[in-house]
């Protein structure tokens, strides 16, 4: 059994090998010093201080940015759908459309939608919560809030393509159990209505994107409309804030987030257009400032340079004596394994405190 343990943690390792050669083009740690010793709430307001006041780039030069943001490894070529399998493909800035059937165009998918926020400014322009989506699909999630469901649902398919997320039937949903880090967990808030559920793959992306806006806008956020967004948890509903947490927990942060962290910020390395805010997402820098804010720490101050983050250049703080010598451990490289981050070496694997796993 231990042997076969290892041989699956080997394989993991192989194929998320990637994932660790994405650099952050800023130091993160001096990039958020600021929000060192904060906790709960007040480490929300430290990070809205860091990350506001960003350069609006302009409802319509959101296909700018989203050509090296939204494509695969920002070639700029296949476009990353959140919502459909369709394969859309673009040539330079995405391009948007109407469809009544789905794979034909797409459009720009506000996973806060407008109506919330009145389509103000710079709400309605952001990045950051702003997807290429299949028209079709875009339509039926409409301004529904994101959920859990079991039972009937209605999504859209062609012969070409389908849509990979689906709109509850049922307008009594909850949010099911869960178990991360060797503790369950088992939310009670509900939701009274229709919910759109996307594909567990980009559940995680959406989870970041509203922690985001509820720390980007946290002077204005409680009082949009639409029932995600309020004062109960730090910016957003309880239903919202256990639902978020349970899907930031269980779909860790993703080489395409970190690569659209980047193109949004205006990484040269990613994003080949002159468009970019100049703000970051502080919960894909640093993935655990979430539990800060809304999850089991919300009691702990935080010291930045102690927190992980999944970017290659953002080192770690582990015990160097836990690994064997100066040559292995330059060329230690960070890896998520079932959510958690570990540390590879050529030839062992070791926790964030340096002891030895393999």
């Amino acid at each position: 059994m231990r042997n076969i343990l290892f041989t699956f943690l080997a394989l993991v390792c192989a194929v998320q090998m990637g994932f660790a050669e994405v650099d952050s083009s800023t130091s993160l740690a001096a990039y958020y010093a600021t929000a060192n010793g904060k906790s709960g709430n007040a480490l929300r307001l430290a990070l809205q201080d860091v990350i506001d006041g960003h350069t609006q780039i302009g409802y319509k030069n959101l296909g700018t940015v989203m050509q090296w943001s939204d494509t695969e490894n920002a070639d700029g070529q296949h476009v990353v759908d959140i919502y459909t399998d369709c394969g859309f493909t673009c040539s330079g800035p995405i391009t948007w459309g109407n469809a009544s059937s789905v794979g034909s165009a797409m459009n720009r998918e506000h996973t806060v939608p407008q109506s919330w926020f009145n389509e103000n400014e710079p709400m309605r322009s952001d990045a950051f919560h702003v997807y290429p989506t299949d028209c079709k699909a875009n339509n039926n999630r409409s301004s529904y809030l994101y959920g859990e469901f079991s039972g009937a649902g209605t999504s859209s398919s062609t012969s070409k393509c389908s849509e990979t997320g689906m709109l509850s039937v049922s307008t009594s949903n909850s949010i099911a159990s869960y178990s991360y880090k060797d503790q369950t967990y088992a939310p009670t808030a509900t939701h009274s209505g229709k919910v759109y559920e996307p594909a567990d793959e980009y559940k995680g992306d959406l989870a970041r994107s509203y922690f985001y806006m509820a720390t980007r806008y946290a002077d204005v956020c409680a009082n949009w409309t639409g029932g995600a967004f309020g004062s109960a948890r730090n910016g957003l509903t309880a239903y919202t804030a256990e639902l978020m947490l349970k899907w930031h927990r269980l779909d860790p942060v993703s080489e395409k987030e970190l690569i659209r962290n980047e193109a949004i910020y205006g990484n040269t390395t990613y994003n080949k257009s002159a468009k970019k805010q100049g703000n970051r997402n502080p919960f894909i820098d640093y993935p655990e400032l979430v539990e800060y804010i809304w999850g089991d720490k919300q009691d702990v101050s935080i010291t930045v340079t102690a927190l992980d983050s999944p970017y290659d250049n953002e080192s770690p703080v582990i015990d160097p004596t836990g690994i064997e010598n100066a040559q292995t451990a330059s060329a230690a490289r960070k890896i998520f394994i079932n959510g958690e981050l570990f540390i590879q070496t050529n030839d062992h694997l070791f926790n964030l405190q340096g002891q030895l796993i393999k």
